[in-house]
């Protein structure tokens, strides 16, 4: 390979490389409409009956967002109001958190019936 070769090759990887740099800080804070989120937090919890779920926790100052597979689909969650812990919204679901623990429930079932995935626990 000729001198001019293995420079036009060094001076492509150098322009990459600052590229992939420029980008990074991009990467460390995910958003959206330019709110900017913490390190995005993931928690895998075991429930009863056998039951998994993973969790990606997306929080700033203003705003808690949780993304929770179910049935092999993502599904985004929104905060809520609540009283201690945490409440996340999506259409009939409400993904209640305190501490390590969690618990799904499914409002279309009426307020009696039990949650749909039950006493989660984080797998640490």
């Amino acid at each position: 390979m000729s001198l001019r070769s293995r420079l036009r090759r060094a001076a492509n990887c150098a322009l990459a490389g600052a590229a992939c740099v420029a980008a990074a800080p991009a990467f460390a804070r995910p958003g959206i409409d330019g709110v900017r989120f913490d390190p995005v937090r993931t928690v895998r919890y075991q429930c009863d009956e056998g039951k998994q779920l993973t969790a990606r926790y997306f929080n700033s100052t203003d705003n808690q967002i949780a993304i929770l597979r179910l049935d092999g689909k993502p599904l985004l969650f929104v905060s809520v109001l609540t009283g201690s812990g945490a409440r996340y919204a999506h259409g009939a679901h409400l993904w209640i958190t305190k501490g390590d623990e969690g618990m799904l429930e499914d409002l279309t079932k009426g307020e009696s019936a039990p949650p749909v995935y039950a006493n989660c626990r984080a797998v640490k």
